[in-house]
């Protein structure tokens, strides 16, 4: 309240002084409040960068750097959420439903789940069981 007049602010350098915003939640108000694309590095989109092959790196702020390097500025905000909505309903981190998933036929890490498509569609969440994560 005291330091931004009750708004919140559109800058990266702003967001990260208030109390429990770092780069990640930063991305997202900056991508969704304000357009100003970002990539939001969660669990879900470090894992599943490093399973794409994308990335080797584990700290958010470099996979965050390697990311924005292969992806088109424009397209950060929107890809953040597919690839996180998709680590949280397919590509789960201890058993990735690989038979059900869309991203098959391209994705280096295809097997490390169930590959039989019946045992896979088990695993995949629906948008009500997997939001409370």
């Amino acid at each position: 309240m005291e330091r931004f007049d009750g708004e919140v602010p559109g800058r990266m350098a702003d967001l990260v002084t208030l109390p429990g915003v770092g780069r990640k939640t930063a991305n997202v108000v900056l991508g969704n409040a304000f357009g100003i694309p970002g990539l939001t590095v969660d669990t879900h989109f470090g894992r599943l960068v490093r399973r794409f092959g994308w990335t080797e790196e584990e700290d958010p702020v470099k996979v965050e750097a390697q990311i924005a390097e292969l992806i088109p500025k424009k397209e950060w905000t929107d890809f953040s959420h597919r690839v996180i909505f998709h680590g949280r309903r397919v590509c789960h981190a201890k058993k990735a439903a690989c038979g059900a998933c869309g991203l098959a036929q391209w994705c280096p890490s295809y097997g490390i789940g169930p590959v039989d498509p019946e045992v896979a569609g088990k695993l995949v969440k629906t948008p009500a069981a997997s939001d409370t994560e």
